[in-house]
């Protein structure tokens, strides 16, 4: 029996992943600007610190933003995608089979994809992975906004590889995150089918 706190997620999974979405694609874009804010420290430039560090706020509370909503559609996701259908080689059999016969009655040849029955298990282990690449790269941005505050480049050029690192870290997870997802989410999302 499933607990109330988990049917009430479930309930808001639709109206979450849409949240999730958005604040991904701030992420992607605020991070994206961060890494290039943070290529003028290389030739020693820093005028812009204040605009910066401000992408740093961002970029971190953006980003713990989304791996916390993540983490709130996991649960439903678990059970809706993985289990119902990504691991359940006869879901995917009958969904082939539908798709064939709705593809019959409207005039329209089946495509290579639809006509063969493949396991998705590799685009769940390939979520999996991206889980764990998110959660690095959340707390890279964690540690990139507090070294902003406390030991910025422009103070000290030692700590320039370091900062430029970091960056690069939730800049890289934040991209790679958003496209496993979009992948995730073209073979089957948290509401299922409607």
């Amino acid at each position: 029996m499933k607990s109330s706190a988990v049917l009430f997620l479930e309930s808001l999974a639709r109206p979450l992943l849409i949240c999730h979405a958005i604040a991904a694609a701030v992420l992607v874009g605020a991070t994206t600007h961060h890494l290039l804010w943070c290529r003028h420290y290389l030739w020693g430039r820093y005028g812009q610190v204040k605009a910066e560090r401000r992408f740093a706020t961002i970029c971190a509370l953006t980003f713990v933003a989304t791996f916390i909503a993540g983490n709130l559609l996991y649960p439903t996701y678990k059970v809706r995608v993985r289990a119902e259908y990504f691991d359940n080689s006869p879901a995917i059999a009958e969904e082939v089979k539908a798709r064939a016969a709705q593809h019959a009655i409207v005039g329209v040849a089946p495509t290579p994809e639809t006509s063969v029955v493949a396991s998705l298990s590799p685009i769940a282990r390939m979520f999996d992975i991206k889980e764990h690449w998110v959660a690095l790269g959340c707390a890279a941005s964690v540690a990139l906004w507090i070294l902003s505050r406390k030991l910025h480049p422009k103070d000290d050029r030692r700590v320039l590889p370091l900062y430029v690192g970091l960056s690069m870290v939730q800049c890289g997870t934040a991209w790679f995150g958003a496209v496993v997802g979009l992948v995730t989410a073209s073979y089957r999302s948290v509401g299922g089918p409607v």
